[in-house]
């Protein structure tokens, strides 16, 4: 019994001293009521952040829709530019043209040395051996008589080993030298350089030419300006070279 009413005397007197500390300063505030107006406003902050919207509004229909309109308008406007070709490649057509007729016709000659298949000598160096002398007949009375400087003769010669080409050179002489000589010669040193160093074969055929100009009958190897054939060559002979030492 002491002790309750111990208790309840110290409770009395706690209560008169807080009620004594109440009156004494009524206008002051108690510090904890600022503290409660702060937190609304964090809290607020936080919970109205919304995402944003995730759907994005597709683009590549403007971009496809441009393309097609362009390249149909392109491709109709350009067939009228063809027309014209076809009427140009009708009009340009043209029949063929006869070919000119030949400046001269006389016919051809007929080689009668040396005989087809004669041997010659030559010699390997090129320093000589035997010279050809070449001869034809039936020669044209046009040629035979007149004596125009403007007609003559082209000797054609080919060196081959079989069927292979070695060597060749073409001379040259006018009519009026040939009915002078009887004969047009191949020096030896020529002939050596047609076989080569080697066993060869010399073909040779004549053919009537005219010239412009005049023929060169001291260097049988000009050839005369302006020269045109006077008929076919004649037939070919053949010249048997061999090579010594």
């Amino acid at each position: 019994m002491r002790i309750s009413r111990l208790t309840l005397m110290i409770g009395l007197s706690a209560c008169v001293l807080a009620a004594s500390a109440c009156s004494a300063s009524p206008a002051q505030t108690p510090p904890l009521t600022r503290a409660a107006t702060q937190t609304p406003w964090i809290i607020y902050v936080n919970v109205t952040s919304t995402p944003e919207p995730a759907t994005v509004t597709p683009l590549p229909t403007v971009a496809v829709a441009a393309a097609p309109t362009r390249t149909a308008t392109r491709s109709v406007a350009r067939p009228t530019a063809t027309k014209a070709p076809p009427t140009k490649s009708v009009v340009a057509a043209a029949p063929p043209t006869n070919s000119p007729a030949p400046a001269c016709s006389l016919g051809t000659v007929t080689p009668s040395f040396p005989e087809d298949g004669a041997p010659r000598n030559t010699r390997a160096d090129g320093s000589g051996g035997s010279a050809i002398i070449f001869k034809w007949t039936n020669v044209p009375p046009d040629i035979s008589g007149i004596g125009d400087a403007h007609f003559g003769y082209m000797v054609q010669v080919e060196s081959r080993r079989g069927t292979a080409h070695v060597n060749g050179t073409t001379l040259y002489i006018s009519a009026n030298k040939y009915i002078q000589d009887g004969q047009l010669v191949l020096d030896p040193r020529a002939v050596s350089s047609l076989a080569a160093g080697d066993d060869a074969l010399a073909i040779w055929s004549v053919t009537i030419v005219k010239t412009s100009g005049s023929f060169n009958d001291t260097d049988a190897t000009v050839r005369p300006p302006d020269l045109v054939n006077c008929g076919p060559a004649s037939q070919s002979m053949s010249v048997r070279l061999l090579t010594g030492q």
